[in-house]
């Protein structure tokens, strides 16, 4: 999915990381949300005319597509995807608003700490309770740009929650040590979140016509 170019399907994304994002004429990197297994997305660029936005691929990932211009009929026949679609679009403008907060209000800091913790509940379908280890294929560069910050202060702030002893990073993987501490000191509530994510598991197998979506592998962009 291309920013500026018409878009004519809805996706699910069953496995991999893939991030919505937009390039400024200076040439710029604004990402936007990370899209996680389980998502729906390119719904907003099938109602515009153009696309606001692009998608690229973090990880290999594999998606189920279901041309727009079918979508009258499988709300009609398949109420559950017209459910999923809906809380999608819910689901998304909420994170949108809280990162809108995050780059507006937030420290560096905080902005760090809020994204790690918005992540591990997204990836785990609920609040989790003590130490818990995440694996994160994000770059300091892709968090950077998700949160309007320079990769050298994502590094130093990665570096100061460590030495806090609120994470540990080891490669890819990141331990949250304290997920009370870090919401409290990043104001990170769960209840945007809330039960929204349980509704995009359930995607239908099939489409209105009988047949199953087309699934394909994304290759991630170098």
């Amino acid at each position: 999915m291309i920013s500026g170019v018409h878009n004519g399907c809805i996706y699910f994304n069953h496995d991999g990381w893939l991030a919505r994002y937009k390039i400024l004429h200076k040439g710029s990197r604004q990402i936007m949300d990370f899209i996680l297994p389980g998502q729906v997305f390119g719904l907003p660029a099938c109602v515009f005319q153009i696309a606001p936005y692009s998608v690229l691929t973090i990880t290999e990932a594999t998606v189920s597509v279901i041309p727009f211009d079918i979508i009258d009929n499988v709300f009609e026949r398949d109420p559950a995807l017209a459910k999923t679609l809906f809380w999608s679009a819910v689901q998304d403008a909420a994170i949108l608003g809280e990162h809108l907060v995050d780059t507006g209000r937030r420290s560096a800091y905080e902005r760090v700490s809020h994204l790690l913790l918005e992540l591990s509940v997204r990836l785990n379908r609920a609040q989790p309770a003590g130490e818990m280890t995440l694996s994160i294929p994000l770059t300091q560069e892709l968090i950077a740009d998700a949160l309007g910050l320079t990769a050298v202060h994502v590094n130093r702030t990665l570096r100061a929650l460590r030495e806090d002893n609120l994470i540990a990073v080891d490669g890819r993987s990141v331990t949250i040590r304290d997920f009370e501490a870090l919401s409290l000191l990043s104001d990170f509530e769960s209840t945007y979140l809330g039960e929204v994510s349980r509704f995009l598991q359930d995607v239908p197998a099939q489409d209105a016509t009988g047949h199953r979506p087309i699934e394909f592998q994304l290759l991630p962009r170098t």
